[in-house]
This record gives C-alpha cells, structure tokens and sequence, in this order.
C-alpha cells in the first residue's frame, strides 16, 4: 500500500553553491572646483586636485594642471584647501579594503517522523575582510540582506517566488595596516524535507525532495559614513529587491 501526504507548505534548500572571492569596489574622493583666490584679490575657478609640500594643484577648464604656492593664496582660500585636504586623508583608497565572501551550512539538526526525514539548516556567510591600505581603517560597519528562493509546489510559475529576506549588521573598530580579519553574517534557517520509501506527496503523485536554497547577498561596507564597498550576489538581485 502507498501512503500520501499532502503537500507541505513550508518548502526547503537545494545545493552548497561556494562563492569565489570577491573584492569590493571602493569609493574615492574626486576632485573639488573651487574659487582660488590670490592675496591680490584675482580669482580663478578650477578642480583642486591635491594640497601638499606647501602647494596646491589645480586644473582648469582647458584641461591644463599646474601647482601654486598656499602662500600666495588669501586666508580665505587656504583655510578652504586645508579642509578639503583634511576631508581627502580621511578618505578610503580604491584598493584598500578587500573582501572575500563564502557561504555554507553553521548549523544543521534532522528530526525523523514515521513518514519523513526533515532537516533544519542555518546558512550564512563567511565574510573575510583585509587592509590592503598604508593606514588603519576604522569604524568599519556592514549592513547586509541574506536572500532564500524558496522551492515552489510542482505547477506554480517559479518566476513567482518571492525571495525571503533576513537583514543584519556587524561592525569592526579598526583594521590595522595589513591585517585580515573574519565574521559571519546572522544565519537564516532554511528546511528540507525527505520522504521515506513507500510515501508520496498528494499534490504531485511523487517523493522528490522539498528544499529552499540562499540565493544571495546584498552587502555594504561603511567606514564612518563613507561608503566603501558595496556588493550583490547574484547582480540581478540590484533590479529586484531593496538595498541594505
């Protein structure tokens, strides 16, 4: 004799998927057009592009770059250059700060019944981040959202499958020059759930097995209130859902 069950409604994991490393794209500061003012009162409208050894560089609008002395400058300029100097050191480098990102299993518990064998997992993601800048990197937050695709009943369309969200966060007060540090994000449970010999599911006549599976991660890295990095796996989760 076949036994049936029905259908369940809450649907499980598919595969382990390890993701490659992944290094972040990192934001930089651009250069600021100022007003330059000489101490004889002439201006000049132009792109600061750095302030050290006592000068300044700066670009026109024809696309010429040359250097003046800050002591030829008014006060009220130098006091502007020196704070767009101070804004420019506290920035992030493009480069500085890589991250690698791996997903897996943190924990898993089956319960066995007379008709199934159902298998809770935690999934998450290993995120391994390193400073590859000549400075320290404090303030380090990371804000993220794990996406599980949940495994549909056989006949509904899967492109209708609302992706489930879990949101979270974790912070690091500084990343010395050249070391690495690893975390991971909250976990998210995923079920799978597995018919014994002899027993089929209603709905579908069959025994295959139900399971979800973590699609993805959205991740931002913030570094005080700069933006340093920011990543999503699969991209085509950047069309669909809300960031972080």
């Amino acid at each position: 004799m076949v036994n049936i069950l029905p259908m369940p409604s809450l649907l499980p994991p598919r595969f382990v998927i390890a993701l490659a490393a992944a290094a972040l794209g990192l934001a930089s500061l651009n250069a600021e057009v100022q007003t330059i003012t000489d101490q004889q009162g002439r201006s000049i409208r132009a792109d600061v592009l750095s302030v050290e050894n006592d000068k300044v560089k700066i670009r026109r609008d024809d696309g010429q770059t040359f250097e003046l002395p800050l002591s030829s400058l008014s006060a009220e300029t130098r006091k502007s250059l020196a704070a767009w100097a101070a804004k420019a050191a506290a920035e992030i480098p493009p480069g500085a700060l890589t991250v690698e990102l791996s997903r897996g299993i943190f924990e898993s518990e089956k319960r066995d019944s007379i008709s199934m064998v159902t298998t809770e997992e935690k999934w998450g993601y290993s995120v391994t981040v390193a400073n590859r800048c000549s400075k320290p990197i404090s303030n380090l937050k990371f804000t993220y959202v794990l996406f599980v695709k949940p495994d549909l009943e056989p006949g509904k369309d899967a492109n209708s499958a609302k992706l489930k969200r879990s949101t979270g966060s974790s912070t690091l007060d500084q990343l010395t020059v050249g070391s690495k540090t690893t975390f991971r994000t909250d976990s998210i449970k995923i079920y799978k759930q597995k018919l014994k010999p002899g027993w089929i599911w209603s709905k579908t006549g069959n025994a295959e097995m139900i399971r979800d599976t973590l699609h993805g991660i959205w991740i931002k890295a913030y570094a005080g209130d700069q933006l340093v990095a920011e990543i999503c796996m699969p991209d085509s989760l950047m069309k669909t859902e809300k960031s972080p």
